[in-house]
């Protein structure tokens, strides 16, 4: 049985994705502000992750101050790491993806309405310009996802990080909030078809502060978010959970 769930799982997936979309498209003819939309991310993630018997658990939700926009920042191992963060993060937050994504049918266009933040990773004045925008919304106090890795590991260790989202948090002079999730790459690995049914834990760390900060400051930034989420992902016996 549990077998053939995980063979069911991505046909479950793709239709109700296809759905969620169509109905995202339309909630922002009456909501332009996209906030519905990601209420029904959440509802999306809830929906895949219980039909295909994920069971996610959390940590430190109350190391977040419930009207402090945040730089959310996790490692990234899986496609379920999506739908957890959708799940453990308790507010709206708005990913940070590379513009490819935005040309996918259906799941880019509803990327689009909930007001996600693209970034041409091969342009540097257009990043740029995704960059500023991003800290205006921030600073008007919508929080945001980002993957600081880039992509997901081929290999389950720990990524270089990129800048970007660094210098977004800087700029905007909010505090970044690591995030470490354990068990995602077991259940899904990268180029995988199947979801395996059972547990992910989520981490949330304590916000660490960007506000002062100079670009000077940047790499101390860059090790220190890094070395946080690296040991909240460690499992007992110093072993990577993802």
């Amino acid at each position: 049985m549990r077998f053939l769930r995980s063979l069911l799982t991505i046909p479950h997936v793709a239709i109700v994705t296809a759905f969620g979309s169509l109905l995202g498209l339309l909630m922002r003819l009456r909501d332009p502000s996209g906030d519905w939309v990601l209420d029904l991310a959440r509802w999306w993630s809830g929906w895949v992750t219980g039909f295909a018997g994920v069971h996610i658990s959390v940590d430190n939700r109350s190391n977040l101050e419930s009207h402090q926009p945040y730089v959310f920042m996790a490692n990234h191992a899986s496609t379920i790491d999506i739908w957890a963060l959708f799940l453990a993060i308790p507010r709206r937050v708005r990913m940070i993806a590379k513009k490819q994504l935005a040309r996918i049918p259906l799941f880019g266009w509803v990327m689009w309405a909930g007001r996600f933040i693209f970034i041409d990773r091969q342009n540097a004045a257009a990043a740029r310009r995704s960059i500023d925008d991003a800290g205006r919304r921030i600073r008007g106090g919508d929080s945001v996802l980002i993957f600081p890795e880039g992509t997901r590991t081929r290999d389950g260790q720990l990524g270089a990080f990129k800048k970007g989202g660094f210098h977004l948090a800087m700029e905007a002079g909010v505090p970044i909030v690591p995030i470490a999730l354990r068990g995602t790459r077991a259940l899904m690995p990268r180029g995988s078809l199947r979801v395996k049914s059972g547990e992910v834990s989520v981490i949330i760390g304590k916000p660490i502060p960007t506000s002062g900060l100079t670009v000077e400051d940047r790499p101390a930034l860059i090790q220190r978010v890094r070395d946080a989420i690296a040991a909240m992902a460690a499992e007992p016996g110093g072993q990577s959970g993802q």
